[in-house]
């Protein structure tokens, strides 16, 4: 192996220095070595230091072209930058091939989404379309709500006998002059249903500013005497107190325990439907026009009694098969009448005999 020679060497020998005495200095501690490098040749870095030792002896400030020499030597064991890879030129386009290929690009996109465009937009367009619907209209309840046009002038109202058109309003809540919108069809019957004398009613409102009511009323057939005087209706059901201005001409029916009444269902039950249905069989046997009932009286076991014309006749009746004994008394006073005599009583309730008939004359 050849070795090159260092310019140190082929000097001559200069002459030594006498040595000068110098102060004895602290002993140094020996630096630790420093571990060989694995990922290098160790023979060329030891060669090195060995030539930089002798140089450095010789020459302590060795001269540039040595340093250059030996850096080859430090920079052995670094990695090596990797090369940077060139980037692939191309040619720069003009403006407007520029713009050809974005409207390519987008025609392209187009055509590929298609479907889901077109479905987005009609799913804007109705929720443009609702939105102006939605404003128009609540700006046209708005108009409708403050317009004069619309205001109540005219209330109609059918049906009505007991009750009055003024009561008939001012049960349904209408006032002339309101907007009609402000009434709920609906609300005003519920009001009207509360009314005693309204079984039922129809409200119906006719732009732009009228209301129709129906009303069916309650029949009233008949008072009841118990702590004061109730009307009963011919359902047979005990509807308000009687007042001033109700009827009055109405057969009373009489001799009912008021506590039993209130308490006993079906006992209540029994007397008004019973009381219904012998007015509906006297009035089938052809007698409410000749002779009015003016009373019925519950005499508890002897059954049931009437009292009927002007003069108040007494007719007994007792218990049970009412419409045959009803048709009895219709043949006696017909067969009275043409012998021009009116009997003060007429008893039908004899148990044994059903068919006599006990009449007592003036």
């Amino acid at each position: 192996m050849n070795r090159r020679r260092s310019p140190a060497e082929g000097r001559k020998k200069t002459a030594k220095r006498k040595a000068v005495p110098r102060k004895p200095a602290a002993a140094k501690k020996a630096a630790p070595k420093r571990p060989a490098r694995k990922n290098g040749p160790t023979k060329k870095a030891s060669a090195t230091k060995v030539a930089r030792r002798a140089v450095a002896k010789r020459d302590p400030k060795p001269d540039k072209v040595a340093r250059k020499k030996a850096a080859p030597s430090q920079t052995q064991n670094r990695r090596r930058p990797a090369p940077k890879k060139r980037r692939k030129q191309t040619p720069r386009r003009s403006w407007r091939e520029w713009v050809q290929g974005v409207r390519e690009n987008m025609l392209t996109w187009l055509e590929a989404h298609r479907l889901g465009i077109r479905r987005a937009g009609q799913g804007l367009v109705g929720l443009v379309a609702l939105a102006g619907l939605v404003w128009v209209g609540e700006r046209a309840l708005a108009y409708a709500h403050s317009a004069e046009a619309f205001s109540i002038r005219e209330v109609e109202i059918l049906g009505n006998e007991q009750l009055k058109e003024i009561d008939v309003r001012r049960a349904a809540g209408l006032q002339i002059g309101s907007n009609i919108f402000e009434v709920s069809a609906e609300e005003a019957r519920n009001h009207l249903l509360r009314h005693p004398w309204v079984e039922d009613a129809t409200v119906v409102r006719k732009l732009p500013g009228r209301v129709r009511i129906d009303v069916v009323e309650r029949t009233p057939v008949a008072l009841v005497a118990l702590d004061q005087l109730y009307v009963v209706s011919d359902k047979g059901a005990v509807f308000k107190r009687l007042g001033v201005d109700d009827p009055v001409d109405l057969p009373v029916i009489t001799g009912i325990a008021s506590e039993r009444f209130y308490d006993d269902l079906d006992y209540r039950t029994e007397v008004l439907l019973g009381s219904m249905a012998l007015l509906h069989d006297y009035e089938g046997a052809g007698l409410a026009q000749r002779e009015p009932v003016s009373e019925i009286h519950f005499d508890g076991a002897n059954g049931i009694e009437l009292f009927v014309g002007a003069d108040g006749m007494n007719v007994r009746l007792g218990n049970g098969q009412h419409r045959q004994k009803l048709r009895r008394l219709r043949r006696v006073l017909e067969r009275l009448s043409r012998e021009k005599t009116r009997p003060s009583y007429v008893y039908l309730d004899n148990v044994r005999s059903p068919e006599r008939v006990t009449v007592r004359l003036p």
